[in-house]
């Protein structure tokens, strides 16, 4: 009965969502977009139906539910124009409870010169435009087959002397079919949370009304910035677990997303593990633009990513503890390609 429940809570949760979430708007902090991890980005962001990898926590909080121990995940992307993104996460399993995970991430710019109409060349003077989110998940195995958890999130964004900061909240779900290869299905909602808007000492300004000392004084003024909305997302995807020779698998994925600013888009990845020495992947971001290079941003419903891929190795045998060094790339369609690595340590 209660797995009955389960599936049929799951199917009507998807068919109110995607009506919500359809169609194309404009959204901010687009930097939640950014695939976190090595193995998510290697995979074109399927790992939304990957449980039991703490790699997967940022594309479905349901995933870490089947998680044992502790694990800990530190990753670094060479990010476009000479940004970097990092991202950290800790889990904690808690027996007969859950699964308890925290983290922080964030896209920095580094020092950008500032140039004004009348200093075309530099003012002499430096800003920087960072964004940054730390959040809190929990996941639970609700029966062997179904697992559901949710973050929260604290986002904040910063350009120059301007601030704006929000709430959001991501929640996902995980079902094991058990047909045709362990066959998964998993969801997830993400970034759903109120509108954000810049304030700070950049929207003041003082405006001199005359140069006659005995005028009326100087008035200051501040300019309201508009709100924006945060990019809420609504992931579906399937993956395979298909055995192959010795304790080898390959493990293909599937996910189609949509993105409040963007129109649905389909990607994949393909995994091969060498039992749990290694593993390699290859896939892509964008199946519209796979088989065309010369497809237009229309058509590539403006995504730009395409192929993808990276490798992970267990350093168990050197430092005898289950410990994962990883590399990943993924190419866009304007900008060279994004490299990340990462550091994957299990307790």
């Amino acid at each position: 009965m209660m797995k009955t429940k389960f599936h049929n809570a799951l199917i009507i949760l998807l068919f109110i969502c995607h009506p919500l979430i359809a169609g194309q708007g404009s959204a901010g902090a687009k930097f939640l977009q950014i695939n976190t991890t090595t193995r998510g980005s290697a995979n074109a962001g399927t790992m939304v139906s990957r449980p039991g990898l703490i790699d997967a926590l940022s594309y479905n909080p349901a995933t870490t539910a089947t998680l044992t121990g502790s694990n800990f995940i530190i990753h670094h992307s060479n990010y476009f124009v000479g940004m970097s993104f990092d991202y950290m996460s800790f889990t904690y399993n808690v027996p007969s409870f859950g699964t308890v995970s925290m983290g922080l991430l964030g896209l920095l710019s580094g020092d950008i010169e500032e140039t004004t109409e009348l200093q075309p060349l530099g003012t002499g003077r430096t800003f920087t435009a960072n964004d940054f989110a730390g959040f809190v998940s929990f996941a639970r195995s609700m029966t062997d087959k179904f697992s559901g958890g949710g973050t929260i999130k604290y986002v904040i964004q910063n350009i120059d002397k301007l601030t704006a900061s929000g709430i959001a909240f991501d929640m996902g779900a995980i079902y094991k079919v058990g047909l045709f290869y362990d066959m998964t299905i998993g969801f997830s909602i993400k970034n759903f949370g109120g509108d954000m808007k810049y304030a700070g000492e950049n929207l003041q300004q003082t405006i001199k009304l005359s140069d006659n000392i005995f005028e009326e004084e100087d008035v200051r003024i501040e300019v309201s910035s508009e709100n924006y909305s945060l990019p809420i997302s609504f992931d579906l995807g399937s993956s395979l677990t298909i055995p192959m020779r010795a304790s080898d698998q390959l493990i293909p994925s599937v996910a189609i997303h949509n993105i409040a600013d963007q129109a649905e888009f389909l990607s994949f990845g393909l995994e091969y593990t060498f039992g749990e020495l290694m593993y390699f992947v290859i896939g892509h971001g964008n199946l519209n633009g796979m088989f065309d290079n010369k497809a237009s941003e229309i058509e590539l419903n403006g995504n730009m990513r395409g192929f993808t891929g990276g490798f992970g190795l267990n350093l168990r045998p050197v430092f005898n503890t289950k410990s994962w060094i990883s590399y990943s790339f993924e190419d866009h369609k304007y900008f060279a390609p994004v490299h990340s690595f990462e550091v994957t340590i299990e307790f």
